[in-house]
């Protein structure tokens, strides 16, 4: 008999530490290199020495998801006993990780193993592990929490304001055409993520605009039953953007975090992201 639940995710989630701590989070740390420098993302570069590091570095990051073999020694680890594995991941029309991970599952085929698309990234993914896990705290079984988590997956919702769309083209997440439409008229660009891919919301002139119509996308969706406003590098917009939500949802209730350093070498520095779970 299973005797516990044990939740996987990728450092994409950008789940704030302490959270990752209470709720007993596996977090496989993404790669990040700069040059000949490679680093695990949360592992031996913080967010705040990524921060710095990307301001003053000629050389721009490139980021890759966690390898094979790290899936399968977590695996192989978490399931000793017993146990089971939920794994939840970075949505794979961004990524390879939820390819890499279907592929240590399959390699373990004797493994009460499920690997699952959060369609998600950031703490739109973020919500969808600490609710599983919170789940698997309460002692559901695989099954019931998968049940939960697809049905969770499509009340997620994740919206940013950037500075530019250069580092999100850069990274072949959004059309070069879009990218050049907001750096031509000098706007500031939203994106969301919708259908598992980073498309553009809108383009506006000012950056208290911007995060204006960042709040009021998550407002037009309706009620949140989880809330979560980031940051890359950027504590007091994010604190602007949480005072313009405080009449929508409880103000002391809103996570407040920072985007990781794989998010941030996609969404560059500046940028202020809203991520939600909406009531059902």
């Amino acid at each position: 008999m299973v005797s516990s639940v044990h939740v996987v995710t990728d450092s994409t989630a950008d789940i704030p530490s302490h959270l990752v701590a209470e709720l007993d989070i596996t977090v496989l740390p993404c790669i990040i290199a700069f040059g000949n420098e490679v680093y695990c993302d949360g592992v031996d570069l913080s967010n705040a020495e990524f921060y710095d590091k990307l301001a003053d570095s000629p050389v721009l990051p490139t980021t890759a998801h966690p390898p094979l073999g790290v899936f399968l020694e977590t695996y192989e680890r978490l399931c000793r006993g017993g146990d089971a594995v939920f794994s939840i991941h970075i949505s794979r029309q961004l990524s390879g990780t939820m390819r890499t991970a279907t592929m240590a599952a399959s390699a373990l085929p004797d493994l009460p193993i499920r690997v699952m698309d959060s369609g998600q990234l950031s703490m739109g993914l973020g919500w969808q592990a600490i609710i599983a896990a919170r789940a698997a705290q309460r002692g559901l079984s695989l099954d019931e929490i998968c049940e939960q988590a697809a049905e969770i997956t499509g009340r997620a919702r994740a919206a940013a304001a950037l500075r530019s769309l250069w580092h999100v083209q850069r990274g072949g997440r959004i059309g070069k055409a879009a990218a050049l439409l907001g750096t031509a008229l000098r706007m500031r660009p939203l994106v969301q993520v919708l259908h598992g891919e980073v498309l553009p919301l809108e383009n506006v002139r000012t950056w208290r605009k911007a995060l204006e119509h960042l709040a009021g996308y998550i407002i037009a969706a309706g009620p949140s039953a989880e809330l979560a406003v980031l940051h890359a590098a950027n504590p007091e917009s994010g604190e602007v953007l949480a005072d313009l939500l405080a009449d929508y949802f409880p103000r002391e209730r809103i996570l407040m975090g920072e985007a990781g350093a794989t998010i941030t070498t996609h969404l560059g520095l500046g940028a202020v992201g809203i991520c939600a779970v909406l009531a059902s």
